[in-house]
């Protein structure tokens, strides 16, 4: 008695496709004159490169091309002062030469230097006072060795507070002047 297992006829077929996908070469046989446009004409034919159910294309994976210019990280900093003064807290005299340090590294085109206040004076003085520390970071800056001509400054005053206080109030993170680079 022959036997066919149920699962002969589904793996010939199965092996029929995958056959398919092999090289297939059209016939050159040896009574065929051959020229070089017979030869590209007749060339052998790949079918596993085509996109069928049967045969399908491989993945291609693209990879992203590097880039030209990659734009620098944005920069900040924070410097804080002393009650009243154009000196840097200690914390901030430390980290003060870091900065500079930082910015000279980064090679920036602009550099924008604002000058803040707390609230313990009149507005006309917080002012003033704000411009005095704006213009000695400013001068700072450009003794480390950074253009003069790309750096401007802003005095804020007391107008900008990072903490917000009511008048008449001592606060040293107020008391700041803030870098930003681009």
């Amino acid at each position: 008695m022959n036997f066919i297992s149920p699962l002969a006829v589904p793996l010939a077929a199965i092996m029929l496709l995958l056959s398919a996908c092999s090289s297939i070469q059209t016939g050159m046989g040896s009574d065929k004159q051959t020229s070089e446009l017979r030869r590209v004409v007749e060339a052998p034919i790949d079918v596993s490169i085509s996109n069928t159910p049967i045969c399908p294309k491989p993945e291609i994976v693209l990879t992203e091309p590097t880039p030209i210019y990659t734009a620098p990280e944005p920069f900040s900093a924070k410097l804080y002062f002393l009650l009243d003064k154009v000196e840097f807290t200690a914390d901030s005299e430390l980290e003060s030469q870091h900065i500079y340090q930082e910015i000279l590294n980064r090679n920036p085109t602009e550099v924008m230097i604002s000058g803040h206040t707390d609230t313990s004076a009149t507005n006309a003085y917080n002012d003033a006072l704000s411009r005095r520390r704006a213009e000695r970071v400013k001068q700072d800056l450009v003794n480390a060795g950074v253009a003069a001509d790309i750096i401007s400054i802003s005095s804020e005053g007391e107008y900008r507070l990072l903490v917000a206080t009511p008048d008449e109030t001592v606060e040293v993170r107020n008391r700041r002047v803030e870098i930003n680079l681009r």
